[in-house]
């Protein structure tokens, strides 16, 4: 099966608008929850979707990195939406369990599983993706992440206009999610295959699984991470340590570190650069190729850094309508953060390069474990410094523990031809 060529632009426009749309969806639902409900529906939102990130983790597998690489066709298509609706049924169940074991309220426990149900259209569009990626179609890919995610903030917008209802609005929201993907992902699948049944069998699905098990767990560890100062503060909470608005006040102070993510966008390209200076051999194009991706990775470290300190709350401030004055620090705290997440995953996308992803896990083993440690007792005692405090810290101990593997590695690689 044939699709029509399209210009590399077209690609790199829709492309870019979707990973754009990807990284602001959230700002977005959160601003709009901030701006239409209260204060206390602004906190169960915001952890909510701090969990639902973390179980769409389970529903994705990590398997689209795999399958969009998989130019050989190992596997079908088919196998491939097979094993994405068993995670996301696997992933739901979990939510269900989770929801039930906690024991929160009838409103959180509702808000956690249809936010966890609405996660599990993106896993599915995302395995449809990953199709049009493997036949060199990411404007089609793009096109799809803008679009529904387009449609899903002015439907949710809309539904909390009018009904001023959040779990009403989160129904509309996970009905047009699904409807977008079954009226545009799966008409433009039959462009490239089709679904066969017959290829479908437990085993198949399993070595899919296996195979990109490595990324799960590192995964499900970073997200793990990044969410357990949320976790603290949801803990404390219920405790009654802390106040309402807090969590989605951290949420708001979060934003711009999800955001900074954008700036990955520009690297991709160059990282692919590298890995054909591996292939080829080439040490010293690959070193002068590489300190160009530094430089370029700190200058935008510096310029972001600087934005936020001089206009980063104003700006936020405005935007969400609230005062996070009284938390410049903890945000200042939460950017660096932020920056040394970003250095982070580019050392690890370096290691990828290198193919020595099998080290990831030691550096997200050690961060989670530390996350784990320390974002009760500080958030117990500092609030939202402490949680700020706590991210920081497991961030730049990712960083300085991958960039310690990567330059232990490199030293020794063997630099002859990659075949």
């Amino acid at each position: 099966m044939k699709s029509k060529i399209v210009s590399p632009k077209t690609i790199f426009i829709w492309n870019l608008l979707g990973s754009i749309s990807s990284a602001a969806i959230s700002i977005f639902l959160l601003l709009l929850v901030t701006r239409l409900l209260t204060e206390l529906e602004a906190d169960i939102f915001s952890f909510a979707y701090a969990v639902a990130n973390l179980f769409v983790i389970i529903a994705s597998f990590q398997v689209r990195d795999y399958q969009a690489t998989d130019v050989s066709k190992k596997f079908s298509f088919s196998q491939y939406l097979a094993t994405r609706l068993i995670t996301i049924t696997i992933m739901l169940l979990l939510a269900l369990s989770y929801i039930f074991l906690s024991k929160y309220e009838f409103q959180k426990s509702a808000c956690i599983f249809l936010i966890c149900l609405y996660r599990g259209s993106d896993a599915l569009s995302d395995v449809f993706q990953g199709l049009f990626q493997q036949n060199a179609r990411l404007d089609i890919a793009g096109k799809s992440l803008f679009l529904r995610n387009s449609i899903v903030i002015l439907t949710f917008g809309i539904g909390l206009f009018i009904t001023n209802n959040l779990l009403l609005s989160l129904i509309y929201l996970v009905i047009s999610s699904y409807l977008f993907v079954f009226f545009f992902d799966v008409p433009n699948l039959f462009q490239f295959t089709r679904v066969i049944k017959e290829e479908i069998n437990l085993k198949v699905i399993k070595n899919i699984l296996l195979e990109c098990l490595p990324l799960f767990i590192n995964a499900f560890l970073l997200v793990t991470i990044y969410n357990q100062p949320k976790y603290a503060l949801n803990t404390f909470f219920e405790r009654g340590v802390i106040g309402t608005g807090v969590q989605r006040d951290f949420n708001i102070l979060f934003m711009p570190v999800f955001s900074m993510n954008i700036l990955l966008i520009l690297f991709r390209p160059m990282i692919t650069q590298l890995a054909i200076y591996r292939r080829a051999g080439d040490y010293n194009q690959f070193k002068q190729y590489q300190k160009r991706i530094v430089k370029m990775v700190v200058g935008l470290a510096v310029l972001v850094l600087v934005g936020g300190i001089v206009l980063g709350i104003p700006a936020l401030n405005i935007l969400y309508g609230t005062n996070l004055n009284k938390y410049w620090l903890s945000f200042i705290i939460t950017m660096l953060g932020g920056i040394a997440s970003t250095f982070a995953t580019i050392c690890d996308n370096m290691l990828t390069v290198l193919r020595k992803q099998k080290y990831l896990v030691i550096s997200f083993a050690i961060s989670c474990l530390l996350s784990i440690l320390i974002s009760n007792p500080l958030v117990e005692y500092y609030g939202i410094l402490g949680a700020a405090i706590a991210f920081v810290s497991s961030m730049w101990t990712w960083f300085l523990i991958s960039l310690v593997i990567y330059l232990k590695l490199q030293k020794h690689l063997n630099w002859e031809v990659q075949e």
